[in-house]
């Protein structure tokens, strides 16, 4: 038993190999995370986009229920962070995009890209909250 203790001390002590821990983070992995991060909130939410927008053709009750759901403070705060993931990946997107045709893959290119992505979502999403809360 303290064979194996210390054989397990040793293997906990420090990790095998550098991780995300030990790097200062840059904008090109925070871009990197949150896109990933947004892409799995997105495929989470599909069903309930497709359950709202089903509802109105099959079931006009359900439909006003859940628009009338849509319309709570709270839901419409957790919609427009939504929104904001949603363009966060789409937009990432393109850049991908046009990194598979090594298009833009300078460095200064890389971060002058990455801001421009970031103030298109921030535009985007203030268009956004203004058309949903007035």
């Amino acid at each position: 038993l303290s064979h194996f203790l210390y054989i397990y001390s040793k293997m906990t002590a420090s990790p095998l190999s550098p991780h995300l821990q030990i790097h200062k983070p840059v904008l090109t992995m925070i871009f990197s995370i949150t896109n990933r991060i947004a892409g799995i909130i997105f495929a989470i939410s599909l069903p309930f986009l497709a359950l709202w927008i089903g509802s109105s053709f099959y079931s006009p009750t359900l439909f006003k229920f859940i628009s009338s759901v849509f319309n709570f403070p709270i839901i419409k705060i957790i919609f427009v962070l939504w929104f904001f993931a949603l363009n966060h990946h789409l937009l990432n997107g393109i850049k991908y995009f046009f990194w598979s045709f090594a298009k833009g893959m300078e460095l200064n290119q890389v971060y002058l890209i990455s801001y421009v992505i970031l103030s298109i979502n921030i535009i985007m999403t203030i268009f956004f909250i203004w058309y949903i809360f007035v």
